[in-house]
Order: C-alpha cells, then sequence, then structure tokens
C-alpha cells in the first residue's frame, strides 16, 4: 500500500500535514508492507502554484498511491480520488509520524465530503498582513503538530507504566 499525505515541509515523517490539499509544497509518500513501513520519500508538488480540477487525483493515480490523507480537501476532488480507486482521508492534522500511526491503527475520524475554506480561493495582490496572518498561521500549526507529538509521546509512556 502507497500512502500519500501532503505537507508543509520536506522532512519525510517529521514534516507538518499540510492543511491545503491542491495547493501544498511538498508531498511525502510512505510505501507500506502491511503495518511496516518500508519506504519514505518527499517530492515538491508540482501542480502547487497552477492545476486544472482533476489534475491532482490523476497525478496521483500515476503514482500509485492508494490513500491521500490530508488536512482539508473540496468535495470535488474527493470524487476524483474515489473514482481513481484512492481513499481520501480528510481532517487529520499534526506530525505526518503521528497522523501515519493514528491512521494504521484506525484512531482517525473519516471526514467525508468536507468543503475547504477560504484558503482555496486564489487571491493575487495580498497586502502585507495576509501574508503575515499566512505565516502566523503556518507558524501555529508547527507548533500544534509539535505538542500533539508530545502528547503521543506522553502516553505511550503512561501506557508502559
Amino acid at each position: 500500500m502507497k500512502i500519500c499525505f501532503t505537507s508543509d515541509q520536506k522532512n519525510d515523517l517529521e514534516s507538518i500535514l499540510s492543511y491545503h490539499f491542491g495547493h501544498c509544497p511538498y508531498f511525502v509518500y510512505v510505501e507500506m508492507d502491511g503495518n511496516t513501513v518500508k519506504n519514505v520519500y518527499s517530492s515538491e508538488n508540482p501542480l502547487a502554484e497552477s492545476h486544472d480540477v482533476g489534475e491532482l487525483p490523476a497525478y496521483m493515480k500515476k503514482q500509485n498511491v492508494d490513500v491521500i490523507i490530508t488536512g482539508g480537501m473540496g468535495p470535488r476532488a474527493q470524487q476524483y480520488f474515489e473514482e481513481y480507486g484512492i481513499k481520501p482521508v480528510i481532517g487529520a492534522y499534526g506530525k505526518i509520524k503521528d497522523v501515519l500511526e493514528e491512521y494504521l491503527k484506525g484512531d482517525i475520524t473519516y471526514s467525508e465530503k468536507i468543503e475547504e475554506g477560504n484558503s482555496h480561493a486564489h487571491t493575487e495582490g495580498k497586502n502585507e498582513e495576509i501574508e503575515r496572518l499566512e505565516k502566523d498561521i503556518v507558524n501555529l500549526r508547527e507548533q500544534i503538530a509539535d505538542l500533539k507529538s508530545i502528547v503521543t509521546d506522553l502516553i505511550k509512556e503512561q501506557k508502559k507504566k
């Protein structure tokens, strides 16, 4: 099985999951053999800047992806993925290593037909305030992912006792 994660970074399993499917800067691919990770690699999203509807699902099909995990995705993209036999998992957040563990344990809640927020709007000529706020959002996502990872580790330690 091959799982693709949308990512804000190119740090493999340490990357932060992206909340925006279509324009995420990177993809992290995890090749699995049952519940064992065989291979992990990152690549740039070749269609991050511009793409037509359905192009990314077709691209993922060519990459032999079985599951796509992301923070958000519009219903049309979800439909395309389903038509290609790729399972979309929406609503995940945090570091990819933690999201992968949750997915393999079946702990992720699978959201269906979630609309993306305003982040999908294509805006040109953004003012400095909007750009600053977008950077703040990215920083907050990183902090949330780090906190989630710490909580996950604490729970593991607690279970060992």
